[in-house]
């Protein structure tokens, strides 16, 4: 528009409209223009980028596409959320949106499981009340990060339910099974050991090995990251190992750890996993296909990269 005359009118037509709620025939009057002069300048307004129109939907529920991916994946129950923002955002608004599902639907005197990861750690800091339980570690601690600790996941989750926390006060990978069986021995250590058999629910997140989207992932030694990947590792919930047949792998480095076990795992009613991202589809798969998880929230781009891959089938370790 090159008059500057026109185009200050379609500027106070725009500012108007959107801005003061103006109609458009008192607009016009305003103008000494046809409304229907002044709907043209409001599209103009629109074309030119003089307004733009942001909605801000992160968070919002997808029944559609969650039915699709439920599908898909074989899972008891699937949330996907729209998410904008960079990487820790999202993580935040799938974190807040597992925190109001698991609010909604956890029971009193349930026992409930947490392992760790940015996104559960999102998901404590904003936890709703919740019913009085056990709150149960599902894993040693890794990391010197104390906001990031499954420690202080479990402790946040715990105060919300007004139940007991059992933390873990010990490292999740250890140097040999040796020192790892030595510290399941230790009281306290064995106490929250004792509850895996007892937990109702769970809620994990679930880490990548390639590409590359994992915590634990980066706190192996180079040579152990390529002996594992060289087995066929691709992505692991609790650090459990497993292929993407689903397959676990290197029991091995599973005795060096402070954690559930697959067989545990799978026992349990209900496994909630909490990811986002599509980089980590080919892991969300992996562990589906484990049997090692039974719900998901997640965010669209996680939830359409799924749907690209295929359909999960029986396996010989799953539950589908």
């Amino acid at each position: 528009m090159s008059n500057p005359e026109d185009w200050e009118q379609m500027v106070r037509a725009a500012r108007r409209y959107y801005l003061d709620d103006a109609s458009k025939k008192q607009i016009g009057e305003e103008l000494g223009v046809s409304r229907f002069k002044v709907a043209r300048l409001l599209e103009q307004a629109r074309e030119q980028g003089v307004v733009t129109i942001t909605i801000q939907d992160a968070g919002l529920h997808l029944p559609g596409i969650s039915s699709q991916v439920a599908a898909h994946l074989g899972l008891n129950l699937v949330m996907v959320i729209e998410s904008t923002g960079d990487d820790s955002e999202v993580r935040r608004q799938v974190g807040e949106a597992a925190a109001e599902l698991l609010s909604a639907t956890v029971e009193s005197g349930e026992v409930l499981g947490l392992a760790w990861g940015r996104t559960l750690t999102a998901m404590s800091a904003s936890m709703p009340p919740l019913p009085p339980m056990d709150v149960v570690q599902l894993t040693g601690a890794i990391g010197t990060d104390l906001a990031d600790s499954p420690v202080e996941v479990v402790r946040q989750v715990a105060l919300r339910s007004g139940g007991t926390a059992r933390p873990i006060f010990a490292p999740l990978v250890v140097d040999s099974p040796a020192t790892a069986q030595a510290l399941r021995r230790q009281p306290d250590v064995a106490a929250a050991l004792d509850l895996f058999d007892s937990l109702t629910t769970a809620v994990v997140s679930v880490g990548s090995w390639d590409p590359p989207e994992s915590q634990l992932l980066r706190t192996v030694g180079e040579a152990e990251q390529a002996d594992l990947l060289g087995r066929g590792v691709v992505a692991e919930v609790a650090s459990i190992l497993v292929s993407d047949a689903g397959e676990p792998v290197a029991p091995d480095f599973q005795a060096r750890c402070l954690t559930i076990s697959p067989e545990q795992m799978r026992r349990i009613p209900r496994v909630l996993a909490v990811a986002g991202g599509a980089r980590k589809a080919r892991a969300l798969a992996a562990v589906v296909r484990a049997g090692l998880v039974t719900e998901l929230v997640c965010d669209r781009a996680l939830a359409e990269a799924v749907l690209t891959l295929p359909a999960i089938e029986t396996t010989p370790w799953g539950r589908a």
